[in-house]
């Protein structure tokens, strides 16, 4: 048997102009849990409350909690517009009821889930649902693409470490003790040319264990540090513009890095196919030496008729 949640809303306008009645709502809504021959969980009341806000509806919220503890497996209501007056919270609520193996009824519109009109209906809002996250999304998109070419970084928590950027701000500024960190991660990288042992160094100067590889060379490879923003993750999408933010580093540094890092790039880059090679490594007994040798190498995945040796 159904545990029926019966909604009922009135505001104190509708109750003066319509006598649109509490009363009235609550004794057809028991008539036709009587006939469905439902089980009443509850009555949830909201009086004198307009429709537009969930939130401030402190019996909808109740209703709501009870869907989610599995105490209310179905909702009766007079009108949809007793439930809400927004196409947006309506297909919120229809998501809610659907996540919880909720049914929704509307006694004036003979909207039913569990008849097939009733599912046409929830079919036809699921639709909508869709149209609107969609548009909702191109409109975010469009948005993000409009700030990024204003200048502005659309980073809000991922900030480029030596930066920092405020709630509310639309440029991000200069973190001048972080800023002096990332300065020495390029000066030694132009002198190691090595981005573990710019790692090593920085870690032991600064008393810390947070940089490796990985993080120093996405500091090196970020355009972010001589004054750009960028949008876009997919080749598709992706541009940078000259951002309102101040460069924390010169450009010639920059570039002189990034000559460094293409060269690298190339030299562990198999000449026959243009993919990237994998360090291996494997090891042999030398009689010659009498002792165990380790021989690295790097090996191109898609050229793998034979190794691609270099000896490191």
């Amino acid at each position: 048997m159904n545990k029926t949640g019966i909604y009922i809303r009135v505001s104190t306008e509708e109750q003066a102009l319509h006598g649109f009645s509490i009363r009235a709502q609550k004794e057809k809504l028991e008539s036709y849990c009587k006939i469905k021959e439902w089980k009443i969980f509850d009555i949830y009341i909201d009086e004198g409350i307009s429709g537009k806000n969930i939130n401030e509806r402190k019996s909808l919220v109740r209703l709501i909690d009870d869907i989610k503890n599995k105490n209310v497996d179905n909702v009766l209501v007079y009108k949809i517009d007793r439930l809400t007056r927004s196409t947006k919270d309506l297909i919120d609520l229809i998501d809610l009821f659907n996540k919880y193996n909720c049914s929704f009824n509307s006694l004036t519109e003979s909207i039913d889930t569990e008849t097939s009109t009733g599912r046409m209906f929830i079919k036809i809002i699921g639709i909508f649902a869709e149209f609107e996250r969609e548009t909702i999304v191109e409109r975010v998109r469009f948005g993000l693409e409009r700030k990024v070419k204003e200048g502005y970084t659309i980073a809000n928590k991922n900030i480029s470490f030596g930066y920092i950027k405020n709630k509310g701000e639309k440029i991000q500024k200069i973190d001048l003790e972080k800023s002096i960190i990332v300065k020495d991660i390029f000066n030694y990288f132009l002198k190691n040319k090595n981005y573990s042992c710019t790692a090593n160094l920085i870690n032991k100067k600064y008393k810390t264990k947070k940089f490796n590889y990985k993080k120093i060379k996405n500091i090196l490879i970020n355009k972010t540090y001589i004054g750009y923003v960028r949008y876009g993750i997919n080749k598709n999408n992706y541009f940078e513009i000259k951002g309102r933010h101040e460069p924390l580093i010169d450009e010639n540094i920059f570039y002189k890095t990034k000559k460094i890092i293409d060269e690298k790039n190339i030299k562990n880059t198999c000449h026959i196919c243009g993919t990237k090679l994998t360090k291996k490594s494997c090891k042999y007994f030398s009689v010659k030496k009498n002792k165990k040798i380790i021989y690295k190498y790097f090996y191109c995945k898609k050229c793998s008729k034979k190794f691609t040796v270099k000896i490191v």
